[in-house]
């Protein structure tokens, strides 16, 4: 039996070292004048994400803070889409170092950025004379 069992481990050990040389003749063949070079390339998926730590609700005194995140090399802008706001309504918000009056229309881009990156922006609400309640929806898109 010890002699079956040591027939099977030299040939399962020598089936292994075959096996390397075969998957990597660079290192079978190596010696001290070897040299070789390799060369990785990768790609990696676009990912980007925006998260409120709450409902963005525009109210007077509102605060909050948004988690930025995107990989792409080329940046991202942050838009905040909303009801369109009648014209008695006004508000402003200030996100990040931005001061911005949000749009009648609905739609208000928040920041570009030219890199990629992953922030936490603060923001809160000033001045806001609303008819409605509005609650503001976030999006993240890449560059």
């Amino acid at each position: 039996m010890t002699k079956l069992l040591s027939a099977k481990r030299r040939t399962f050990l020598t089936i292994a070292a075959g096996l390397a040389a075969v998957a990597a003749p660079h290192v079978a063949a190596a010696g001290p004048t070897a040299g070789g070079s390799y060369q990785l390339r990768a790609t990696v998926p676009v990912a980007c994400w925006v998260r409120p730590d709450a409902a963005v609700m525009a109210e007077n005194g509102g605060t909050g803070a948004v988690i930025e995140a995107c990989n792409s090399p080329g940046g991202f802008t942050v838009s905040a889409q909303y009801r369109p706001l009648s014209d008695t309504e006004t508000a402003r918000i200030v996100y990040g170092d931005r001061t911005l009056n949000l749009a009648k229309t609905g739609m208000l881009e928040l920041r570009r950025s030219n890199m990629a990156t992953i922030r936490t922006v603060a923001y809160r609400f000033d001045d806001v004379q609303l008819e409605q309640p509005l609650v503001l929806a976030l999006t993240i898109q890449p560059i």
